[in-house]
């Protein structure tokens, strides 16, 4: 079934006020069409010819745009839509396109559509995604008179695919994959490229050389989480109730933050304050719970429990679905489920699965959002 779809539209010619029809793009698959592709960058894309006055100009429709390969679908409203009138165009051409595209080659990008503000928008986008997929597959010569060392291949594919990141998951694959990015001599080599770029008239090649640049120095100054001083009081009293292994990973999974390592030092002053107030039997839970969590952190959760929580998950289709697999498997909030999903992560993008890979550490970014939140919560 063809994903492209074009249909003959009535038309009033807005010079000599006669109706005709046309037939127009609503959507373009890159793929299939890629003469249509082209003319769309060209903004010769839907412009008509009036026959009774050969006035000439754009036939004034939506269009929506999709490229499987870039994984992005575009939006061009009508000109002089409303809100509600371009929520409802692009929500139309978006079942189309869906419809139009087999149950098992849909995508989760498919759900993320961007917006141009009018055909010219999306036109000059593309050619922008075009400028940059260029220039970083063959960056410019330096000129004789400040040439920099030319730079690995290697390098100008991992910037490559930095500038392509979309989400915070996208960035972290990226970056546990091309770890050499965040080495000082990365920002410094970058920064020569966008200045050879500027020198030679390649303005959006500089620019987007310089936020990889901008983008790779904030990743490098990350501030590292704020340390804690004190157990939250609730955190407390919810590791002391806890009498069962069992126990421990449902209060660890409402309280993450008794993961971090300074919980350790903390539970050791909480104990020393129990001795010195003459509660023993205070200090002697607390040594229990002490020696509990140590044996968490260091006991690897069972490899069959693990990755059946984590293919539970991979396959959770919604918030509500993902909150009952974590209630199911606390542990998918420690460090070692963590781990297990971003090397799963990598073993899937090795063997050419980029879908599976993507999805892995985005769940794993929710985990830790989730634990980051929960801590912010509870303290």
């Amino acid at each position: 079934m063809p994903i492209s779809y074009r249909e003959q539209a009535p038309l009033t010619c807005p010079h000599c006020g006669n109706d005709f029809s046309a037939e127009i793009w609503l959507i373009i698959d890159a793929d299939e069409e890629p003469a249509a592709a082209a003319a769309l960058r060209r903004e010769e894309v839907n412009m008509v010819a009036c026959p009774h006055c050969g006035a000439r100009g754009p036939a004034g429709a939506p269009l929506l745009y999709h490229d499987a390969q870039a994984r992005r679908v575009l939006f061009a409203p009508a000109p002089g839509a409303a809100d509600h009138e371009i929520r409802e165009q692009a929500r139309e051409l978006h079942a189309l396109l869906v419809g139009s595209i087999d149950i098992e080659q849909r995508r989760p990008y498919l759900a993320d559509i961007d917006i141009a503000q009018d055909m010219s928008g999306l036109a000059h986008l593309l050619r922008r995604l075009d400028a940059r997929r260029r220039a970083l597959s063959a960056p410019p010569s330096p000129p004789p008179a400040a040439a920099p060392a030319a730079e690995p291949p290697p390098l100008l594919a991992a910037v490559e695919t930095l500038l392509a990141a979309d989400t915070a998951a996208d960035l972290e694959l990226v970056l546990a994959k091309h770890p050499e990015l965040l080495e000082p001599a990365t920002i410094a080599t970058l920064t020569q490229l966008a200045d050879v770029a500027a020198a030679q008239g390649e303005a959006e090649i500089a620019q987007g050389l310089r936020n990889a640049r901008d983008l790779l120095a904030r990743m490098s100054r990350r501030a590292e989480p704020e340390r804690l001083t004190a157990i939250p009081p609730d955190a407390l009293q919810a590791l002391l109730s806890a009498h069962s292994d069992a126990e421990l990973e449902q209060v660890i999974a409402r309280h993450p933050l008794l993961l971090r390592p300074e919980i350790d030092a903390l539970l050791a002053a909480e104990i020393e304050m129990a001795l010195a107030s003459d509660a023993e039997r205070l200090a002697q839970l607390l040594e229990a719970r002490r020696s509990m969590l140590a044996a968490f952190r260091t006991t690897p959760a069972p490899a069959n429990d693990l990755e059946t929580a984590i293919e539970a998950l991979l396959v959770a289709d919604d918030e509500d679905a993902i909150a009952q697999v974590i209630d199911q498997y606390p542990l998918l909030l420690s460090a070692t489920a963590e781990q297990a999903l971003w090397e799963f992560a990598a073993e899937a993008r090795a063997s050419g699965d980029e879908e599976l890979a993507r999805h892995a550490i985005a769940c794993r970014e929710l985990l830790r959002r989730l634990r980051v939140g929960l801590e912010e919560d509870r303290s």
